[in-house]
């Protein structure tokens, strides 16, 4: 039984259509805090997604078809409408600008807000979304900028789980990597934003030493292995795939790299420090407003292999730099992306009072 449930929020729904990524595994994330807090929950989600386990040990899930048909879609909202209503929610959190299209009409029992953890895409299909959720200022910004009410507009960012003490070990070896190598991690999607491509013209640019684990899949995967090769870095890059739980991947290696051109937030930046390694960046928006230039990592220009490796040689040459990094960025961690700040305002905005 929870022993400090939040004063406002009660009865929380949530639809999420997303496959495998940051924003799912943030839900995962939010749920459980929630639930902790004493929250009830149910989810929407898509069959089959690899997360639904671990969703489903604090909050009902329900799986289903979401289907594009104008007819069928009209069905499964109206059902979707029905069991919300049925569950008693007081609000329902839609996850990025798909779960906008199912979700049901506001009304005087119930709220409705659509979380964005990425650029705004137009508001054609908003029609049951009260108020907006950014997880960054730009994000809201520019929702703003395309007509969304500033005052129906919010920004709650994310926060990341403590790392367990022993996240168990990595045996380097079985990865390629030497012992004595200076590991670079990079996780996330292999899309061209995420600049896996840069990552690997930037190890090309560092010593021997020097290896990078890219942890994740998708479409430009083997691109990314030809380029590795094209490049005579094909031995000290180490495609490690997909990771449920990437911790200790993130114990074991040494520096945090984050390369991406348009990054809205950039959880790998909290996942970096909550590991305790410095972070080097490339200046897109997330990780710009995120990083103090010099005092919780260092920021490039985007698209700058010979600078990122700058950056990277300014951390390879100098351990004190390394260690105030990595301090600096639990310190900013700690202070400003706490489980009990994050959940703390969406009790404060989801448990609040009807729109009228």
């Amino acid at each position: 039984m929870a022993t400090d449930p939040p004063a406002n929020l009660k009865k929380l729904a949530h639809i999420h259509l997303g496959v495998d990524g940051g924003a799912e595994r943030f839900l995962v994330r939010l749920s459980g805090a929630l639930a902790r807090k004493g929250v009830d929950q149910i989810a929407f989600i898509r069959k089959d997604r690899p997360w639904r386990d671990e969703l489903a040990q604090h909050c009902e899930v329900r799986e289903l078809k979401f289907s594009r048909s104008h007819l069928k879609r009209h069905f499964v909202r109206w059902g979707i409408s029905r069991q919300i209503h049925a569950f008693g929610a007081t609000a329902t959190l839609g996850w990025m600008s798909p779960a906008s299209k199912w979700l049901p009409r506001p009304g005087p029992a119930m709220r409705t807000f659509l979380r964005l953890g990425d650029w705004p895409d137009g508001f054609h299909t908003y029609g049951n979304v009260e108020d907006l959720i950014g997880n960054t200022p730009e994000i809201v910004r520019q929702a703003v900028e395309m007509g969304w009410p500033a005052d129906r507009a919010h920004v709650i960012s994310n926060f990341v789980d403590p790392l367990p003490a022993d996240p168990g070990p990595v045996n380097r070896a079985d990865y390629n990597t030497p012992e004595d190598a200076t590991v670079l991690i990079h996780l996330g999607r292999f899309v061209e934003r995420k600049r896996f491509d840069l990552a690997i013209r930037t190890i090309a640019r560092l010593p021997g030493h020097v290896h990078a684990w890219l942890i994740g899949d998708g479409d430009l995967l083997d691109d990314m292995k030809a380029l590795a090769r094209a490049e005579g870095v094909e031995s000290r890059v180490h495609f490690l795939g997909w990771q449920r739980d990437p911790a200790p991947f993130l114990k074991a290696a040494d520096i945090l790299l984050c390369p991406t051109d348009a990054e809205p937030l950039g959880n790998i930046v909290l996942e970096g420090w909550n590991a305790g390694l410095p972070v080097v960046a490339t200046a897109s928006p997330g990780p710009s407003w995120l990083i103090d230039d010099g005092k919780n990592g260092l920021l490039s220009p985007c698209g700058d292999a010979e600078a990122l490796a700058a950056s990277i040689g300014r951390v390879l040459g100098s351990q004190e730099l390394r260690s105030s990094l990595a301090r600096g960025g639990q310190a900013k961690l700690s202070e400003h992306y706490s489980e009990a700040g994050v959940v703390a305002a969406y009790d404060r905005l989801l448990g609040g009072p009807v729109r009228t």
